[in-house]
């Protein structure tokens, strides 16, 4: 659209600049027609004043110009007040002055020969030839400044267009980069469990390949939309978590409760991953005993509600859970796609650890951003 416009712009440009002269020369010939036809219609000397007219044209075309081309471009457009000022009353005078003489010369001695008896530096005259001469150039002014607005505002709404689709363009860009870099360290285990479940001739091994399948498939085509349903990002945590599962066998616990009917809502892809790949990595992994994972999803006031709690190793590892990369990739994606739309809340108690995000359905984003907060 941006470039639609830009060209648009261009092309009529492009006509008004081919047909510039043309366009000038007739409301020259206009203002000439116009003097001499109104001046005339006071004494019926048509032909003496379209001659006045037309001497006098020459002197209001050159202030008329100058004016426009010189002052307003050069000075006025590029906030050179003083200059303006000083030089537009210098010019005013001068071109004052000079019609004075012109007329004084030219057109009293053929038509007013009385009028040679003033002073030819007469003030009153001097001022009455000023005020006829920029009376004119106040007008064609007032519209080289609506044009010089008119253009200016087109150029400012070209940026902004152009700038806000260089915007969603670098969006699309990073979010694409951080859904690719969505660790699937799961997928070499997983590829590990399926090589042994094989070589024992497992039953497993078919619904296994199956589950990977579907998670691969999602993983490469579903989440290069916008968004997807919730009932499809909820199937394919559930997948990941079957074949974690294996994995960890019955030393671990999940549980996964979906309290609401999710027809109908729509969430940006692999949103959820993070937290629960976090939960198996820095909690499930690191127990020696039984540990357990809690997935709990829900629909409240318009807000969709997701905890993700998992119990803590009795050792603590080296590296802190809200430190991963899936966490921070998490809160970059919820910021390019949720903005002011969401809260994310990290709540690390001595046994457990949970986070809790929570993204508004409402097309209409909150008054304020929600604070992200961590619980300790």
């Amino acid at each position: 659209m941006a470039m639609e416009a830009l060209f648009t712009t261009k092309t009529q440009g492009l006509f008004l600049s081919r047909y510039r002269f043309i366009l000038h020369f007739l409301f020259w010939l206009g203002i000439l027609l116009y003097e001499g036809f109104v001046w005339g219609m006071v004494d019926g000397k048509y032909s003496e004043k379209f001659i006045s007219s037309l001497i006098e044209l020459q002197l209001k075309i050159s202030a008329t110009y100058f004016t426009l081309y010189v002052l307003i471009d050069k000075f006025l457009v590029k906030e050179k007040y003083g200059a303006f000022l000083l030089l537009l009353i210098l010019s005013m005078g001068g071109f004052g002055v000079t019609l004075r003489i012109l007329n004084f010369y030219t057109i009293y001695p053929m038509y007013y020969p009385e009028g040679m008896n003033i002073s030819l530096f007469f003030l009153p005259k001097i001022l009455i030839s000023i005020f006829v001469t920029y009376s004119l150039v106040a007008i064609v002014a007032t519209f080289h400044l609506i044009k010089h607005y008119y253009k200016h505002q087109q150029t400012d709404q070209l940026l902004q267009q152009t700038a806000e689709q260089l915007e969603k363009e670098k969006l699309a860009a990073e979010l694409k980069l951080l859904k690719s870099q969505i660790n699937p360290h799961f997928l070499f285990n997983t590829l590990n469990n399926l090589y042994v479940l094989t070589l024992n001739h497992s039953d497993k091994a078919p619904e296994t390949v199956h589950k990977l399948s579907e998670l691969m498939s999602y993983m490469l085509y579903d989440s290069n939309q916008a968004e997807v349903p919730l009932e499809k990002e909820i199937q394919y945590i559930k997948n990941y978590i079957a074949l974690e599962k294996i994995r960890y066998g019955d030393r671990l616990e999940v549980s996964f409760t979906v309290y609401e009917k999710l027809e109908g809502i729509m969430v940006a892809p692999l949103l959820i991953l993070p937290f629960v790949e976090n939960s198996f990595k820095h909690g499930a992994s690191n127990q020696l005993n039984a540990g357990w994972i809690h997935i709990d999803v829900e629909v409240q006031n318009q807000l969709l509600i997701i905890r993700v709690e998992n119990s803590k190793p009795e050792f603590k590892p080296e590296n802190k859970i809200s430190s991963g990369v899936g966490l921070d990739n998490v809160r970059k994606r919820l910021d390019l796609v949720y903005l002011n739309r969401y809260s994310l809340q990290l709540f690390d108690e001595p046994d457990t650890y949970m986070a809790v995000l929570k993204l508004s359905l409402d097309n209409l984003p909150v008054q304020q951003p929600l604070k992200e907060e961590m619980y300790q």
